[in-house]
């Protein structure tokens, strides 16, 4: 492993998370190294254009960081195949349509189609969240091969912020979601938001992404969801069909 591009990335990382600039002191507590090594690390960053300093001596990311996100998504295999449905499904149902996929223990929201009455609390493209705590993360890890086993090691290591269900509940919910293909959460995640989702596998029938729908609880009720699981396993198995599968 080159320890040297470890080290970069942490920092590139570490600046990109952050919601302000940040200083070689912060960077070095925060990362555990030397704060020679974030200097030398900096510098390198500055050259290659994804780093530049502020005017009071602190670093931040420029949007060459942006540029390759953009480039990356937009070559996206779900994200391409998904993007036609997730406008068709938008417009029957005036409701927010989040594209989200799998990464490690988390998911990730790589696309969002916006209603007219927008969310005052929604997750944003490019956010990170536990798998365990979205609907659209619990809709894919039923349909993982190893569900169980893996939401037991899930379920393990996620601290902070604590489910709040047992470990007993989540396997129930994936064992219905695997049986009904639709799941639905009631402010989970978001508080006031509800959402529902629907899983899109590959040709090797494993969970690539999911679409999910969300609205607020004042408006996105119980039966509103029930009126759009057809509308939404409908998209979901389009996309799967073009993914494969």
């Amino acid at each position: 492993m080159d320890s040297t591009l470890l080290k970069g990335l942490n920092v590139l990382e570490r600046l990109t998370n952050s919601s302000e600039p940040l200083g070689v002191t912060a960077l070095a507590t925060s990362l555990d190294l030397p704060k020679s090594n974030i200097h030398r690390t900096l510098t390198t960053l500055i050259a290659a254009g994804y780093v530049a300093q502020h005017q009071n001596g602190s670093y931040y990311p420029t949007l060459r960081i942006w540029q390759q996100g953009v480039q990356v998504m937009t070559r996206h295999p779900v994200r391409r195949a998904a993007m036609p449905y997730m406008q068709s499904l938008q417009q029957n149902t005036s409701e927010t349509i989040n594209l989200v996929v799998p990464d490690g223990d988390d998911c990730i929201y790589i696309d969002q189609l916006v209603s007219a009455n927008p969310l005052r609390v929604s997750s944003t493209v490019g956010e990170r969240a536990p798998q365990l705590l979205t609907v659209s993360g619990r809709v894919m890890l039923a349909h993982h091969p190893d569900a169980g086993q893996r939401a037991r090691q899930l379920y393990a290591a996620q601290i902070a912020p604590e489910p709040p269900f047992s470990l007993a509940e989540l396997l129930a919910e994936l064992e219905s979601v695997r049986q009904e293909g639709i799941g639905m959460s009631a402010s989970v995640w978001r508080p006031g938001i509800n959402s529902m989702a629907a899983v899109i596998c590959d040709a090797e029938q494993m969970p690539v992404g999911a679409i999910a729908i969300a609205g607020s609880k004042t408006r996105f009720t119980d039966t509103r969801m029930r009126e759009l699981i057809q509308p939404l396993m409908h998209v979901c198995t389009s996309i799967s069909r073009t993914l494969g599968a």
